[in-house]
């Protein structure tokens, strides 16, 4: 009972105090618990099943945190590019050793880059991506620690 009490009283702090500090970029309460959090990332296209994920999962506290402090995180944003890559991580490394592929194609599209801005931003990350690889260390690295490289050289290039 506790937990729920802390959590609710933390999200009507976090949607209180959020406005004052970011009015521009904030969302509603229900665009945040349909498009933000864990629910967001699972149901994109079913919004209602997004809140009720949300909220089953910690009564909707990440959906209203990522929502109200980083709004552009929410749908459409770079979480989707994160889970992409954790999820592609193996093939994605394979079209970066080639060059091409769907993945880095797919890479490109999440990342927002147009057609004629894909060569160059793909042949950027594929640069970092071989100093990265060169590394003596990254042989002993987990598949998060490498997808949290490429997701940060992403961004970089970005």
């Amino acid at each position: 009972m506790k937990k729920l009490l802390g959590a609710v009283l933390m999200t009507g702090l976090l949607v209180i105090m959020a406005p004052a500090a970011n009015a521009a970029d904030t969302k509603d309460l229900q665009g945040i618990f349909e498009e933000c959090g864990l629910g967001g990332l699972l149901f994109p296209s079913w919004p209602a099943g997004a809140s009720v994920s949300n909220f089953t999962w910690d009564f909707g506290t990440t959906a209203s945190t990522s929502g109200l402090t980083t709004p552009d995180a929410c749908k459409g944003g770079q979480a989707k590019l994160a889970a992409y890559i954790y999820e592609s991580y193996d093939s994605i490394e394979q079209d970066l050793a080639k060059g091409n592929g769907k993945y880095l194609d797919m890479l490109a599209l999440l990342s927002e880059k147009s057609t004629g801005e894909k060569a160059v931003f793909l042949e950027g990350v594929r640069s970092k991506f071989r100093d990265v690889v060169a590394q003596d260390e990254y042989s002993t690295l987990s598949r998060l620690e490498k997808a949290k490289l490429v997701y940060s050289i992403v961004q970089g290039i970005g």
